[in-house]
C-alpha cells in the first residue's frame, strides 16, 4: 500500500481568492505525471490524499488535508467550493503562496489507484494520519471533520501540549523511544 507525492504545485489566485479555473494548476500537474512516464492525465484522476499550504520563502506550512475516492479524482475533488472557501480564508489571513501536494495511492504494480470503493477506507485513515502530522507543523489547520481526538488528546511529552509541570526522566525517555527529542 504505496501513496506517492508531488508537488508542490502552485495554485493562482485573483482579488484573495482561489479561483476554480486553474489552467496552469492543471498543466503543472500533467507535466508531472507525464515525468514519471504515466499518462498526461493519470495524476489528475488518481485517487488519495493532498494537502494545501502556503508557502513563505522556503517555509511551508499545511492548512488543509483532504482525501478524494470521487470518480474524477483530485481533479474532481482538489477545487471544489467548500475546499476553496477553506483555501480563501488561509490566504486572506495569512501571507504566502499557495500550493498543492497530491498524494495518490499506487496499485502494487506502481499504477495510480482506481480502486475506489474498497480503497476508501485506507485512504480515509491516510488522511487521518496526515492530519495528524500537519496538526503538529500547524495548530490552525482548517481541518474540523475526525479531527476531535487529534486536537484534544495529550500524551505528556508525545503529543499535543504539554501540561504545565515538569518534565521528568519518564517524559524525556519516551520523547527519545518516540523520535521527539
Amino acid at each position: 500500500m504505496w501513496f506517492d507525492i508531488y508537488g508542490p504545485f502552485d495554485l493562482a489566485r485573483i482579488d484573495m481568492k482561489i479561483p476554480s479555473q486553474q489552467p496552469d494548476f492543471w498543466e503543472q500537474v500533467q507535466e508531472a505525471s507525464a515525468r514519471y512516464d504515466y499518462e498526461s492525465q493519470g495524476l489528475e484522476r488518481a485517487i488519495g490524499c493532498y494537502a494545501f499550504g502556503l508557502r513563505h520563502g522556503d517555509a511551508m506550512k499545511p492548512w488543509y488535508i483532504g482525501m478524494t475516492v470521487a470518480k474524477g479524482g483530485f481533479r474532481r475533488e482538489v477545487l471544489e467550493k467548500h475546499k476553496r472557501d477553506h483555501y480563501d480564508a488561509v490566504i486572506r489571513e495569512h501571507r504566502g503562496t499557495p500550493i498543492l501536494f497530491l498524494m495518490p495511492l499506487l496499485t502494487p504494480e506502481g499504477y495510480f489507484s482506481r480502486n475506489r470503493k474498497s480503497a476508501k477506507p485506507l485512504i480515509q485513515w491516510v488522511e487521518k494520519m496526515l492530519f495528524g502530522v500537519a496538526l503538529r507543523q500547524n495548530p490552525e489547520c482548517r481541518n474540523q471533520r475526525d479531527t476531535k481526538y487529534l486536537r484534544n488528546v495529550v500524551v505528556h511529552g508525545i503529543f499535543n501540549s504539554r501540561p504545565v509541570g515538569q518534565q521528568g526522566p519518564e517524559v524525556t525517555a519516551a520523547r527519545r523511544m518516540f523520535g521527539e527529542t
